[in-house]
Parts: structure tokens; C-alpha cells; sequence
């Protein structure tokens, strides 16, 4: 033990040097050369283009996006730094920045904040974790482990050393920053706010909606009896939320009473028709229905189905219950029948009964099989195929076993209900639409109104997504964002 630490701390000095932080003015450690940051920079970005949906550049949402990243960063350290903006078409609530200016912001970011100035203001804290090189000096730390396992595994073996470095480097960069890297770039946030004009409090008022929406997130998990866990990524609730918006206050509180660009006005029009949650490329749920509009595909589930789409399947479970459901997605390369996809999904052994039809005009297939399941471990299982072209539909349901009789009932409700989607009679999926506030309104009106289309807590999530409680009213005639 006592060889490894000799060789870590006489390795270190040989590689590690000092730089001056653009931002902070502090010496840095680092191994990386700004020429190598950004040429990782441009690998990520290039890795990023092919798994994420980003919106195209001509799109208004993104060119509004950008205008507002560029007049933010034309206030940050990096002045000789190309910053680029991106929107994520998607509902997640994040954003991030990787090496060499690229930064990216989540479309469900994006419809959560309240004016131009909370816009900045994640786009100027991002841009923080770019000027203070935060990405960079979690590489070099990362580098110097790798490097130091791999020379004193000649004293303590490392046999998964080598090979590692790439992915150590992707976590680095993606996971998210450490308590003081976050509440600096929420300081150069509000420097960089400042310098461009913007209300310096916006940071507070976008913090506080993160708070609201990981409360909302944690009573959706508790209600339908899921473990609640705690997502930590960029801009996320890491470190926690009080803390960053009571360091926040304190940041801005100098600036108190100075005039700064707010622009709601503006920034509802941006947000203004499009999509609440996920976008009609990835389905999405709307109230008890899950609608996939690109794929032509809609079902509905019985009251007390917890749903939830994701890019991988379409889950959904009864409240509290140990009662399962799936759906994927398989793009066939030859043909199968219906009967043979099921029997490629189990074993023979464990296969009970397949029986044969025709569904709404697609091939279909129903099998009863016997096996284990997730978090089911001696779980019945039905399953339902479909066969459109060469797309193969797999409605998976299970329970325990001896409880399977209670539940059959709903399993086939669930399966009749899957059929082509038809937007005249099925609908839109959920879009941002803005509305002026009545005398007599209420968020829960408004939840009632849109027939809970967002889930049990419709009310809480029209609320949040105007940066309000449940309990908080908008003035008379003031504009809103909704659902619909």
C-alpha cells in the first residue's frame, strides 16, 4: 500500500501543471492543452449529434435560444471562445456544457422557465462551467488517477486500468460538477447576467422552479410507490436547491434594485405550440392514453395506471401495486409471425398457451407464460404482439402469480385498446399554449379543464410551469402558459 502512495504522489508533480483560470484567476491544475479541450470538444459534440434529438438550427425555438446564448456570452471571460447553442427535443429538466463552448439545454428546461432572464441566466451559468475550464480540470484529475493506476499496478494490480481513460473522461464531463464548481458558475452566472443587461434575480426565480419540480417528482414517485431517487446532473439539484438559492440571494443581493431585461413577453411567444413532454417522434402520455403519433400507434389504460414513455419502452405500473406493464418496439429484419416473436421472448418450457388472431387489421398473437419478471421474481406474465409491416409490437403485463387472476381483466382492456393512431379522433400530443388569467380561476380549474390530461397531478404541473405554487394565483388578465 505504502508503494502505491510513493509512486501516486512522485508521479503527480511529473504530470500535472499549473494554468491560470480564465475566469477565476486562480491556478489551476490540468493536463490539457486549450487546444485539446477543444478538439474533445468537437469529438463529443459529434457523439452527441447522433444520440440526442436536437432541434434543427433553423428552428425558431433554437435560433431564439441562440441569440440569447450569444448575447449572454458576449459578456464572459473566453472572449476569443465560439459559444454554441443547442436545444435538446426533449422533456428533460437539464442542461449542460461540454469542452470547447458547446452548450445544450433540454427542451423541458426550457418550457419550465418564466422570461428571457431565467433563460439567460441557465445559459450564463453554463457557459460558467466553460470559462472556468470545470470539465477540464475533472479530465485532468481523472487522467492523473488513470495514469497513476496504471504505473503502481507494478505494486497493487489494476487489471481494468488500461482502456478505462475514455470513459472516465465521458463522466467527468457529464455528470455534473461538485458543490463549489455549481455555486461558481451560479456567481459568474449572475456577473455575466449583469454585464448583459438581464434581472441578476432570475437565477433565484429558475432555482426555485428546480425545487418545485423535484417536490412534484418526488410525490409522483411516492404516490405510485416507486423509490425515490435523486437524479444529480448539470444544473440539477446538485448541490442541493435551498442552498444554491440561498447562495443565490446573497450573490444578488448587491445588486438590489438594479434595473435588468426581464422580456416574458418575448419568451412566451418563443415557447409558445410546442410540446409539453416528449415530442410526437418519442409518443407521449396524455392523462390515462399514451399517443405515438409518428409511429401511428395509441392505447389506454384502466384508472390507477402510473404511466411513464421513455426512449427505451413505454412502462407503466398500477399504484402501489406489484402490477406491471411494457411495450417495445422491434423493426423486424425477416419475417416472423406473431407467434414466433413470442416464443423468441420465452422458452418453450415456460409458455403456457399462444393463441392467434387478427387485431384492427395487424397480425396479432397472445401468450400466458410462467416465468420470472422484473421486481416479480415468481411472476405470470401475459403477452400480446402485434405485427404492423415490419414493426413488431410487444404489450408485456405481469403480476404475481397467485394475484394474476385479479388482474387478467385489465391486462386484455389494455391489449384491446392498442390500435393505429388517428389524430382526428385520438388528438394532439400535450403542447404549450398560452391563456390570460380569469377572475375565478384556479390551477386546478384549469387541470380540470384539460381532463387531468398530464396525470393525477395536472394542477401542481400547470402551476410550476409558470414558476408558482398550487397555492399561488396570477393576476387578473395576466398570460399564462397552459396545456392542451
Amino acid at each position: 500500500m505504502r508503494s502505491y502512495f510513493t509512486a501516486l504522489l512522485i508521479l503527480i508533480p511529473l504530470l500535472a501543471s499549473c494554468a491560470k483560470n480564465p475566469a477565476t484567476g486562480d491556478q489551476d491544475f490540468v493536463m490539457m492543452s486549450e487546444e485539446e479541450e477543444l478538439k474533445i470538444g468537437q469529438q463529443y459534440f459529434a457523439e452527441i449529434k447522433k444520440n440526442l434529438p436536437l432541434l434543427p438550427e433553423d428552428d425558431p425555438l433554437a435560433q431564439y435560444v441562440d441569440r440569447i446564448g450569444q448575447k449572454v456570452t458576449a459578456t464572459a471571460d473566453r472572449k476569443d471562445l465560439f459559444f454554441r447553442f443547442y436545444v435538446v427535443d426533449d422533456d428533460t429538466i437539464n442542461a449542460f456544457a461540454i469542452p470547447g463552448g458547446y452548450i445544450f439545454i433540454h427542451r423541458g428546461l426550457i418550457n419550465h422557465m418564466n422570461n428571457e432572464a431565467e433563460l439567460a441566466a441557465v445559459l450564463g451559468h453554463e457557459a460558467g462551467h466553460v470559462t472556468a475550464r470545470h470539465s477540464v480540470k475533472q479530465i485532468s484529475k481523472a487522467r492523473a488517477y488513470q495514469t497513476a493506476a496504471m504505473i503502481t499496478s507494478v505494486f497493487v494490480p489494476v487489471p481494468q486500468a488500461v482502456g478505462m481513460l475514455s470513459d472516465v473522461m465521458a463522466s467527468a464531463i457529464l455528470r455534473g460538477y461538485g458543490r463549489d464548481a455549481e455555486l461558481q458558475s451560479d456567481e459568474l452566472s449572475i456577473r455575466y447576467l449583469t454585464q448583459a443587461g438581464y434581472d441578476p434575480h432570475a437565477t433565484i426565480g429558475i432555482l426555485k422552479t428546480l425545487k418545485r419540480l423535484d417536490d412534484i417528482d418526488t410525490k409522483e414517485k411516492i404516490d405510485a410507490g416507486e423509490k425515490v431517487e435523486k437524479y444529480h446532473g448539470a444544473f440539477s439539484s446538485h448541490p442541493e436547491t435551498s442552498k444554491r438559492i440561498k447562495e443565490a440571494i446573497a450573490q444578488a443581493s448587491p445588486l438590489q434594485g438594479r434595473p435588468g431585461i426581464i422580456n416574458r413577453g418575448a419568451f412566451l411567444a418563443a415557447v409558445d405550440g410546442y410540446a409539453y413532454g416528449d415530442s410526437a417522434e418519442q409518443g407521449a402520455v396524455v392523462g390515462r392514453r399514451f399517443l405515438h403519433p409518428e409511429l401511428g400507434i395509441q392505447l389506454e389504460f384502466p384508472a390507477d395506471w402510473v404511466i411513464t414513455n421513455s426512449p427505451q419502452a413505454l412502462t407503466a405500473r398500477i399504484r402501489k401495486q406489484k402490477v406491471y406493464f411494457m411495450l417495445a418496439m422491434k423493426d423486424l429484419q425477416k419475417r416472423l409471425t406473431a407467434e414466433e416473436i413470442i416464443k423468441r421472448m420465452f422458452t418453450d418450457r415456460h409458455i403456457l398457451k399462444i393463441e392467434n388472431s387478427v387485431r384492427h387489421g395487424m397480425p396479432y398473437a397472445h401468450g400466458k407464460i410462467k416465468q420470472s419478471a422484473p421486481k416479480v421474481s415468481k411472476a405470470m406474465i401475459d403477452a400480446h404482439v402485434f405485427l404492423d409491416g415490419r414493426k413488431a409490437y410487444m404489450l408485456t403485463m405481469w403480476s404475481e402469480r397467485d394475484q394474476f387472476d385479479k388482474y387478467v381483466a385489465q391486462f386484455s382492456r389494455i391489449a384491446d385498446s392498442f390500435r393505429k393512431y388517428e389524430k382526428e379522433l385520438d388528438g394532439d400530443i400535450p403542447r404549450i399554449t398560452l391563456y390570460t388569467w380569469k377572475t375565478g380561476d384556479s390551477w386546478q380549474l384549469l387541470a380540470s379543464r384539460s381532463k387531468n390530461m398530464l396525470g393525477r397531478f395536472t394542477a401542481d404541473k400547470i402551476a410550476a410551469l409558470n414558476g408558482m405554487e398550487l397555492t399561488d394565483k396570477p393576476a387578473t388578465g395576466q398570460i399564462i402558459k397552459s396545456v392542451k
